[in-house]
């Protein structure tokens, strides 16, 4: 298994913590799902390297244990310390999550804590600041009943002065609906 973890990390049996850290980052950058969309295989392929990493690294700590020195085996990050918070992803490298975007955080040392942004909080400051919104207005009339009114003045216009009067019924028409209109907006800004 020490054998075939290595021949899938590409690196010898020998190797050291740095060398197998370089050949998992250069893998799983390589074959990570979200780099390969379209690839159906490639969530396999990544968790196989992850395992060969995993196992690689184990080996490398059975032998540093045993008795190589520092300078051969390196000490490096445990294979899974590092851990993205919104997929679960585990990175052994304190970076950004590749699928999500976001800082990983320790599993050591728990979640990343980010000093606020002093922009973000003048922001705040200056938005509880203003003053409250004005309450909606009233109901407005309801425009059917003022379409009936309409069209029964516009019969009686028709049947008294003709066509002409008619024109003129809906010109007034439209010059009231666009006046409660500007009313009504100018009630609501402040």
């Amino acid at each position: 298994m020490r054998q075939q973890a290595h021949s899938v990390l590409g690196i010898p049996a020998s190797a050291t913590v740095a060398q197998a850290r370089a050949a998992f980052r250069r893998l799983a950058l390589m074959h990570h799902p979200d780099r390969n969309p379209g690839d159906p295989r490639a969530h396999e392929r990544f968790k196989k390297i992850l395992r060969a990493y995993r196992t690689a690294m184990r080996s490398i700590g059975r032998a540093r244990a045993a008795g190589a020195s520092s300078h051969e085996v390196p000490a490096g990050p445990r294979p899974d310390r590092y851990a993205c918070g919104r997929c679960g992803d585990s990175f052994p490298f304190p970076e950004s999550c590749p699928r999500c975007g976001v800082r990983l955080c320790d599993r050591a040392a728990g979640p990343p804590v980010d000093r606020e942004d002093a922009r973000v909080r003048a922001l705040i400051e200056e938005l509880e600041s203003r003053p409250a919104p004005p309450e909606e207005p009233g109901p407005e009339p309801p425009v059917p009943a003022m379409l009936v009114g309409a069209c029964l003045a516009a019969g009686a216009v028709v049947w008294q002065v003709g066509p002409v009067g008619v024109a003129l019924l809906f010109v007034g028409f439209a010059a009231y609906v666009t006046g409660l209109e500007l009313h009504r907006r100018a009630s609501l800004t402040p």
